[in-house]
């Protein structure tokens, strides 16, 4: 059995939806926001915006070195997966995650890449795709750290 996840087209949307159907893009929540307002954190809260958007970052490219490797397995996770970010790292930052957003994007919707099996079926696991590791790790993920990021918005504006 193979995993091969959400249709490319349906995948582009749910990691970055420019109409915005039902949530608001990574585009509106993050484009016109300010480095202080980016590396601020309301009280109570663990994360600022521009930490989550760098803990995105940080799981976006570990997922793309685990398709591009000839042995998946041997990819190692990041060790600074919650790096600091301050106000100067927060211009460049956001363009890196716009940018590798758009990479991920282009793999979703090339249908070779869609389909092509990451990790081979085991005893206890199907294969997984590509296409299965976008929705999965990725898109998955950005979704609930975007539902954060949401929320810090509407906390700072208190």
């Amino acid at each position: 059995m193979t995993l091969y996840g959400a249709p490319g087209p349906t995948l582009e949307i749910l990691l970055e939806d420019p109409e915005e159907h039902d949530f608001a893009s990574a585009t509106t929540l993050l484009g016109n926001l300010s480095s202080e307002d980016a590396v601020r954190r309301p009280a109570g809260a663990p994360h600022s915006i521009a930490e989550i958007v760098a803990h995105l970052l940080s799981n976006a490219r570990f997922n793309l070195a685990l398709f591009d490797a000839t042995d998946p397995a041997s990819v190692r996770p990041p060790l600074a997966d919650w790096p600091e970010v301050t106000a100067a790292d927060w211009p460049q930052l956001r363009q890196e995650y716009f940018d590798t957003l758009a990479t991920l994007q282009r793999l979703a919707c090339n249908e070779i890449e869609h389909a092509r099996i990451v990790f081979p079926a085991t005893d206890n696991e199907p294969a997984w795709t590509v296409g299965y590791k976008l929705t999965c790790s990725v898109a998955k993920h950005a979704a609930y750290h975007m539902g954060q990021i949401a929320l810090l918005r509407q906390l700072s504006q208190q």
